[in-house]
């Protein structure tokens, strides 16, 4: 049924591809008069019934009437988000492309007679080069516990137990201060700029930049006037970059009080009756910890290093749609927590601009190392049969038996192509992990994000 939809559109449709750079794609696609007449008809069946013609029911004009007294490209739009979705996959398929990002698309002719025509830019993958990755070195795993991790655990332990209380000298960064306090806009108090005891923790930066340096050196009984200025980016459109002065009262100063570390505190907190046999089990689960992690280390080394040989020039959208897919899978993940997203970013004072850019330099890391181990996958030219791929499938869906044997029948052919790029890349850095070599005189440089070099 599936392949005569698509033989049945394919009959209506036409397309035309021209390269414009290396990772840029022009398609030509146009439209049959009897395809986007079937788009007319579906738009004016979707919405007949919003239009209001003398000497008509409500939703029983005929499409002519309508046209004649609202226009004749009235239902031109809804059409053509009826036909396009598939147009342009179509073409997508007849020319081989795989995007890497949602496409531009620009209009052309369009008329019931003729049909329609869309311009469509595509973004592509680029070609990577990349030698030399069999030997890399990284550092010896050392996974004894030192006398520096076992000191950082117990401050660890000590700081989670310690107990907040009022203090009568001034307030400090990591303090909380207990405060009264109002907002005020050019003089005029605002919707959410007012407060009763609320414990603000100085240094977290939950508030505005510049509010919590200036209850530093504040004592209870103090009244102050903040000044500060709202981020320009700041999720309240009204707010951003604007000044405001918020009336603050300084009720109580509290700091965290620290345990001694002893016997005594051992037991508190511990199975273990001395701090000796304390110590003994943190170095014996800190090596255990070290032990499991120091292979993920070693492959954010390892992948560092790939991403430093291999030769590309990376299209933007590449990074960008990493960037939504994080920024989609951070919406699903503060949805499981029971929150949605416009209420985290108005409660933490963020907005999606703000997190994208927080997520660039991410982006870009991702983006780099999967294209060095889809290199070094399609220079190996790993097999993945159709057991192996069954299996992984069944391991991401919870499917097997005959639901699994029908998700692998109904599956879209780019959506096998995307896991099994993702495996053939799972593959290469095995691969090329199993052919590194320790080094006694090298040290590791963990894979993280770092600032701009304009910076």
């Amino acid at each position: 049924m599936a392949s005569a939809k698509k033989g049945n559109l394919e009959s209506l449709l036409s397309s035309e591809m021209e390269t414009l750079e290396k990772t840029k794609i022009k398609l030509t696609i146009k439209v049959s008069a009897e395809r986007f007449r079937e788009g007319l008809q579906y738009a004016y069946n979707r919405s007949k019934g919003y239009f209001n013609i003398p000497g008509f029911r409500k939703g029983k004009a005929p499409r002519k009437m309508i046209e004649q007294a609202y226009g004749r490209d009235v239902f031109h739009e809804d059409a053509i988000n009826f036909v396009l979705p598939d147009a342009y996959e179509a073409a997508l398929d007849k020319h081989e492309i795989e995007p890497v990002y949602k496409p531009e698309i620009d209009l052309g002719d369009i008329d019931e007679k003729e049909g329609a025509t869309f311009f469509a830019i595509v973004s592509t993958r680029p070609e990577v080069e990349i030698e030399d990755y069999q030997g890399l070195t990284h550092p010896k795993c050392d996974t004894e516990a030192t006398e520096e991790d076992i000191q950082n655990a117990l401050r660890n332990e000590q700081e989670k137990n310690s107990r907040l209380i009022s203090v009568s000298r001034p307030a400090e960064m990591g303090d909380v201060v207990t405060i009264n306090f109002k907002g005020f806009i050019d003089g005029e108090p605002f919707e959410g700029g007012e407060g009763e005891d609320h414990d603000l923790k100085l240094g977290a930066g939950q508030f505005i930049p510049g509010f919590e340096e200036q209850l530093v050196g504040h004592v209870p009984g103090d009244d102050i006037n903040v000044e500060v200025t709202f981020p320009e980016e700041y999720h309240h459109d009204e707010f951003a970059g604007k000044p405001a002065v918020f009336e603050v009262e300084v009720l109580d100063v509290k700091s965290h009080e620290l345990p001694e570390i002893n016997d005594e505190f051992a037991e508190d907190v511990s199975e273990f009756d001395t701090l000796a046999e304390f110590r003994e089990d943190l170095a014996k689960r800190i090596t255990e910890h070290k032990s499991a992690n120091m292979e993920n280390r070693k492959r954010g080394h390892i992948m560092k290093k790939l991403i430093a040989l291999s030769k590309v020039e990376v299209p933007e959208e590449m990074y960008l749609a990493r960037v939504d897919d994080m920024m989609h899978d951070f919406t699903r993940q503060i949805e499981m927590r029971g929150m949605d997203i416009e209420s985290y970013m108005r409660f933490t004072g963020t907005s999606e601009p703000m997190l994208k850019a927080s997520w660039r330099k991410q982006a870009e890391i991702d983006v780099n190392g999967m294209l060095a181990l889809e290199a070094i996958a399609a220079k190996e030219n790993f097999p993945i049969d159709e057991e192996a791929f069954g299996k992984r499938l069944g391991e991401l869906t919870g499917k097997e038996g005959d639901e699994l044997a029908k998700l692998l029948e109904d599956m879209h052919p780019s959506r096998r192509k995307e896991l099994e790029r993702s495996m053939r890349s799972e593959m290469a850095l095995d691969f090329v992990m199993e052919k590194a070599v320790e080094a006694d005189d090298e040290e590791f440089e963990e894979l993280e994000p770092e600032d701009s070099d304009e910076e």
